[in-house]
């Protein structure tokens, strides 16, 4: 596949930007933790999962609630239309009021649940449930990890394209007026000139597909992170180290995934204990202070009682709900056994994309250097006359493919180290690279340059 071809399919190109460093893996003034700061603080995922986080520990503590006792207060002014006193007489010193025109009553009750089984569990139930949600903002930020790697080595992969597409076409330029020079003085064919020509054009439309993909990049990242990104000054090289055993990644088991799932089985089981238990009595406590002016046969304005209330009810809908959270709590654990095995997949899969990317980045950066002595060679066979314009062409289109297929592969080998990291639950800060950094203008060799003295005529 030619790399025209690439470009012609944006979202298949777009795929390997999402990757997108550079043969040394480009790295944008700003580095990628910067970036990911940005994302866990600004970002609208984090935002979004702390504010649910927030939610659930209110529903936590309104589970708790009402296991807690609770004073309630209520006032009430009743007109009536006919009063009705007894009057002062030997059995009462003075008239008692049963009903007045203007009645006016206050209560006060407190409530005390003593034994509520099913509440507590309940209660368990929106503990766990919180802390899964923690869980869950710690698995989100893992997934928001990757996004932000993939658009930071978008950009910065796009950068590097930027770079390869203008030295491609400052290498199209010298040798179209190299072909010029040739064709005035007669030693070139008007066939090889617009050869020539066709081919520096196909670099500008290069050059112009290359600087739309980095400008469309550094707007994902920024709305990824809130970190507008620098333009790019350096690329440090990956040292090509391969990472540890497979087996010493597949032990981790407190990743992100795992936690959600472990909350998620406790939260599963609280809520199957608590349908068991509705089938429990409970037991709770009341005591109220009434206050009115109708004062009746007592002749006191205020009184107070006191209850304990034992109740207890069954149906079978009660029944059918402890059955269904049972089963509930079995499809949790399904569920957390396919969320392991899926983490697993996922380390794996990143693992062996580690070590095939080692394996391909080293074989493109030799390609890339054979790609460009070939195009050097090719300026000087055709100089001798030795090969055609239509081989130098090609061995240009060669040099700029192999330096796009040395970006993809380091692009690819960087991302998946950060995805290693991020799916086993550690870090995804790669450790930077034991090799220097090297400027931006360094990272893609200066085309060869052509003898522009005038060729000798043809007869």
């Amino acid at each position: 596949m030619t790399f025209r071809y690439l470009l012609s399919y944006s979202s298949a190109f777009a795929a390997f930007l999402t990757a997108s460093a550079v043969s040394p893996v480009a790295l944008a003034t700003q580095p990628l933790d910067t970036f990911l700061d940005g994302a866990r603080r600004g970002g609208f995922d984090a935002r979004e999962q702390a504010a649910i986080v927030e939610q659930s520990g209110w529903e936590r503590e309104a589970a708790l609630g009402r296991l807690l006792p609770s004073l309630s207060a209520a006032g009430v002014y009743t007109r009536n239309q006919y009063e009705s006193v007894i009057p002062a007489g030997p059995f009462s010193p003075a008239p008692l009021t049963l009903t007045p025109h203007n009645q006016l009553d206050a209560t006060f009750q407190l409530d005390v649940p003593i034994v509520d089984l099913a509440g507590y569990a309940r209660y368990g139930q929106a503990r766990h449930l919180a802390k899964a949600a923690e869980a869950q903002r710690d698995l989100s930020a893992t997934e928001i990890d990757q996004l932000v790697a993939r658009a930071y080595y978008a950009f910065v992969g796009s950068s590097a394209l930027v770079v390869a597409a203008e030295r491609s076409l400052k290498s199209t330029e010298v040798n179209l007026a190299y072909v010029v020079t040739r064709h005035s003085a007669g030693a070139a064919t008007e066939l090889d000139r617009e050869r020539a020509r066709a081919n520096v054009e196909r670099a500008r439309q290069d050059v112009t597909q290359a600087e739309l993909l980095r400008t469309i990049s550094a707007r994902n990242l920024e709305t990824l992170s809130r970190v507008t990104p620098t333009s790019v000054t350096e690329y440090p090289i990956d040292d090509l180290r391969p990472e540890a055993p497979l087996n010493e990644w597949l032990a981790s088991r407190d990743t992100p995934s795992d936690r959600l799932q472990a909350h998620l089985n406790r939260a599963a089981a609280s809520a199957k204990k608590s349908a068991a238990y509705s089938f429990v009595p409970t037991l709770g406590a009341s005591a109220q202070e009434h206050i009115s002016n109708a004062t009746g046969f007592s002749g006191r304005n205020n009184s107070y009682t006191m209850q304990a209330v034992l109740s207890w009810r069954g149906d079978y809908s009660t029944y059918a709900v402890a059955q269904a959270q049972a089963s509930a709590a079995d499809v949790q654990a399904v569920r957390a056994e396919r969320s392991r095995r899926n983490v697993e997949d996922e380390i794996f899969d990143a693992h062996e994309r580690v070590r095939a990317g080692i394996a391909k980045s080293a074989s493109a950066r030799s390609e890339a250097e054979a790609a460009l002595r070939a195009e050097r060679l090719a300026f000087a066979r055709y100089q001798a006359g030795a090969i055609t314009q239509l081989d130098v062409t090609q061995a240009q289109r060669d040099a700029f493919q192999a330096q796009a297929a040395r970006i993809q592969a380091d692009a690819d080998l960087a991302y998946s180290r950060v995805v290693l990291r991020s799916v086993a639950g550690k870090s995804p800060r790669v450790p930077p690279s034991s090799l220097p950094s090297i400027p931006a203008g360094d990272l893609i060799a200066e085309p060869p340059s052509m003898l522009l003295s005038p060729p000798t005529p043809t007869r």
